[in-house]
């Protein structure tokens, strides 16, 4: 009996619905095994278990895979969040003077606010129309023509293209069709300018968020700025934009504030009966928080830019009602410097101790994570229609075929010559 079942397993028949046999099993788990990491992700994501009628509870949803350092991840929120949703960057009393200009790098998307000669306040993609190359490479300044150091091209503060060196003559090219990419902005009552990178038409200004801010006792449209930076730290901007593990830091610098602000005691005495001796907080959705020091008369913006999966810029700002001395000014300003480094250095030891537990939450927000969950499950489900990555921020250059020939000719000259990518040649401009 043994040697016949031996023999069976050696017959060519037998061999042959073995290889169909294995062939077919791999045909099956083929699609699985060769599913990408990035398709992987984004089925954890879809497949996270969110309940959309309740974003209140307090229950926290299952953490996707790569959540906190996935570069998959990261991608998405670019395309699902940080392409279409409105961002608090800066306030007009940042932007004294006609040409005065602030920098932002939003999740990978470089852009630029500057105040024009009709002291509108714009915001535009930090790009050249040439060669995509950045314009404004400082973080603030002031210019009414933006030059690009690569080809100097440039541009005035309502981004138009008005001088482009060697492309009068070329057929086709139209300056009316190469200004800056405009990107929408909100500015809000209170001062305050939003940007929304969507190419198309962005969703309308979140009407909760307006009420919000009108009740919100700190920032105003008199306000002034009184100091700022940006730092850098090493960890994912979900842990940054949340406001548990702030509060020590914000109720210390409360009290150094007000310490500070020396109000006189005709203030102190109405901010007692009205009441304004506490600290107010507001969070604006998706990567800042605000703190109002009534009792100081002031407030502090802090943003948190994703640069990467594991990059995050600290933006702060504070802010005065009213004026505020130069000695007064440099010791607020050494005060924030330290307690947002130290800051920084705590939130860059929470995000090590999270990779350690491998993807341990933590102390979530749950409402806030509920919330970008929402944002990126939402797109993940519109790019499945679509059939492919759905880019909102992404616009089409315009131009002629004879003037995209042109161009095409310019850039394998740049090629062929080295061009100037370093923006160092002779003729560039440094504004």
């Amino acid at each position: 009996m043994e040697s016949t079942q031996a023999d069976f397993l050696t017959t060519p028949t037998s061999l042959l619905v073995a290889l169909v046999t294995i062939i077919f099993l791999f045909n099956r788990a083929w699609p699985y095994l060769s599913q990408s990491k990035a398709q992987k992700v984004i089925e954890s994501i879809a497949n996270t278990s969110l309940n959309d009628s309740d974003l209140t509870v307090s229950k926290e949803p299952e953490i996707p895979e790569g959540w906190w350092s996935g570069r998959e991840v990261f991608e998405l929120e670019r395309r699902a969040l940080f392409s279409q949703t409105w961002v608090y960057l800066s306030h007009s009393s940042q932007f004294e003077k006609p040409g005065s200009y602030q920098s932002f790098d939003l999740a990978g998307f470089p852009v630029f606010l500057i105040r024009g000669k009709d002291d509108k306040i714009r915001a535009f993609h930090n790009v050249c129309r040439h060669r995509a190359y950045t314009i404004t490479r400082r973080e603030t300044g002031a210019s009414t023509i933006l030059g690009c150091r690569y080809h100097g091209w440039s541009y005035d503060t309502t981004g138009r293209l008005v001088k482009a060196p060697q492309f009068d003559d070329v057929p086709g090219f139209d300056k009316s069709k190469n200004s800056l990419f405009e990107v929408h902005t909100h500015a809000t009552d209170q001062g305050m300018i939003f940007v929304n990178l969507n190419s198309g038409q962005p969703a309308v200004f979140d009407s909760e968020m307006t009420s919000t801010l009108s009740t919100f006792a700190g920032l105003e449209a008199k306000s002034t700025w009184v100091a700022g930076q940006t730092l850098s730290g090493d960890f994912n901007w979900k842990i940054g934009a949340r406001s548990g593990h702030l509060d020590a830091y914000t109720s210390g610098l409360h009290g150094r504030m007000s310490e500070l602000s020396r109000p006189s005691p005709i203030m102190k005495l109405v901010r007692s009966i009205m009441g304004k001796s506490t600290r107010e907080e507001c969070f604006l959705f998706p990567i800042t928080l605000m703190y109002s020091f009534q009792d100081a008369g002031l407030c502090l913006a802090i943003s948190f830019f994703p640069a990467s999966e594991s990059k995050t810029n600290i933006r702060y700002d504070l802010f005065a009602l009213s004026v505020v001395s130069e000695p007064d000014i440099q010791e607020m300003s050494e005060v924030l410097q330290s307690t947002m480094k130290n800051l920084a250095a705590e939130i860059e030891l929470e995000y090590q101790s999270i990779l350690a537990k491998q993807g341990s939450s933590g102390d979530l927000n749950a409402t806030d994570i509920r919330r970008i969950l929402s944002r990126l499950q939402e797109h993940t489900k519109f790019e499945r229609i679509e059939g492919g990555q759905v880019l909102p921020a992404m616009h089409k250059p315009e131009g002629s075929a004879l003037f995209q020939k042109a161009d095409q000719l310019c850039k394998e000259l740049d090629c062929v010559s080295g061009g100037s990518q370093n923006g160092t040649s002779p003729s560039t401009l440094d504004w």
